[in-house]
């Protein structure tokens, strides 16, 4: 059975088209659970996806990872998934591409992260970063 999906918006530096992006994520989570990346991994029966704004996402970042700067994306073992928002929109606009589509992408790279997947090495980084473009473009085709 597939998780819920919780969605809250803490943000308001910048306009996205969150029905769109929950479309997105909602197409990809069954690819993001049909392949873990550790035997046995599964996705908790609830999975809260919080957008917050660059202080924010600064903060937890500093208080949980002792780094505080702002990121993209933190997940929590516990199926909580936080997205820097303004980070994503920086990337999306250095990758060319919607800042739906980046928010989109840092949801479906933490929901990997809860199914096992880890980006600390190098060549894990290579296999998540992937995965998560394979998801993500698979889930646009299927809209």
């Amino acid at each position: 059975m597939l998780p819920s999906l919780l969605w809250s918006n803490r943000q308001r530096a910048v306009k996205f088209d969150l029905p769109k992006i929950r479309l997105i994520v909602e197409a990809a989570l069954p690819l993001c659970v049909g392949k873990p990346r550790t035997k046995g991994a599964v996705l908790p029966s609830e999975v809260e996806i919080t957008l917050l704004g660059e202080a924010a996402i600064a903060k937890v970042h500093g208080e949980f990872l002792d780094d505080p700067t702002p990121t993209d994306v933190i997940t929590f073992e516990h199926g909580e998934i936080l997205i820097g928002v303004p980070i994503a929109a920086a990337n999306a606009k250095k990758f060319r591409h919607p800042a739906d589509h980046e928010v989109s992408l840092c949801a479906i790279h933490g929901l990997l992260h809860l199914l096992g997947y880890d980006d600390l090495t190098e060549k894990e980084k290579v296999i998540m970063h992937a995965r998560q473009e394979e998801i993500l473009q698979a889930a646009l085709r299927g809209l």
